[in-house]
């Protein structure tokens, strides 16, 4: 089997983990709920897998093209998913992140964005790796804006004082605010390091590619304004919330156009 084929396997692994959460909506148990984090890791599993293969075929990271970008992305906001499970015991809902991953998993599987590669990202083995850590940083971003969209929700309901479904299982409305703030430091911080070591192995070129490198340091400043707000107390809870939806709103709508605009690494 082809990578593109255990990454398909991962999508329906994806959406049988999301319908399995709609079920736990009407009430869940504690093996219940494992069995729900135990679907997504082995979507997961494959969804790595797929990555791993298309690594050893193209003998290099697999970030070179829309495919693998979108892939790898949507890989790193399903390991920030788990992660937060087990570090912080507490799990972002499949009703709201695995529609984000299953939407990006199946848009990424369209055959036209898995032909083009960029040359530059092949030649260059520390490019590559600081693209990498920046597609890192967006997996807890995105994870940052989803979780910004559950405390509004969580919000709203509050004020009708109406808990019911799904909305009764949400954490309260200050531990969504922690997690927000969390996801913004670390995402923040790995884009940070990853602007930072592009600028350092790859200066020369990441200058010739003024669209993306301006865009990358207007996505820095976003996040980084919305971080020092929060710090700072000038922003709290449903501010940054909508700051968290808004700034990767920008990210999701404006990557696709400076990816074309790019003359040096295009993906």
């Amino acid at each position: 089997m082809s990578d593109r084929d255990f990454i398909f396997y991962s999508l329906w692994v994806y959406v049988g983990a999301f319908l399995y959460s709609l079920y736990l909506i009407q009430g869940r148990g504690r093996w219940e709920s494992r069995g729900h984090t135990a679907l997504v890791a082995i979507g997961w599993l494959l969804h790595g897998y797929g990555l791993c293969l298309r690594a050893q075929a193209i003998n290099h990271c697999p970030i070179t093209n829309l495919f693998e970008v979108v892939m790898f992305i949507t890989w790193a906001v399903v390991l920030v998913y788990l992660m937060m499970g087990l570090v912080w015991r507490v799990s972002l809902l499949g009703e709201f992140t695995l529609p984000l991953v299953i939407a990006c998993v199946a848009s990424g599987l369209i055959p036209a964005f898995d032909h083009h590669r960029a040359e530059d990202m092949v030649r260059n083995v520390w490019l590559s790796l600081h693209a990498a850590i920046a597609l890192l940083s967006y997996g807890a971003l995105a994870l940052a804006g989803v979780t910004g969209a559950m405390y509004l929700v969580q919000e709203r309901q509050l004020k009708a004082h109406r808990m019911r479904g799904i909305f009764a299982r949400l954490p309260a409305i200050e531990q969504l605010d922690r997690i927000n703030y969390r996801l913004l430091v670390v995402g923040f911080a790995f884009l940070t390091v990853g602007i930072v070591f592009g600028f350092v192995v790859g200066a020369a070129l990441m200058m010739k590619d003024t669209p993306k490198t301006i865009w990358s340091l207007v996505v820095w400043a976003l996040y980084g304004g919305l971080l020092a707000a929060r710090m700072t107390n000038r922003l709290r809870g449903r501010k940054v919330a909508l700051g968290s939806i808004v700034a990767l709103a920008f990210v999701l709508a404006t990557f696709w156009g400076v990816n074309m605009l790019s003359a040096q690494h295009r993906f």
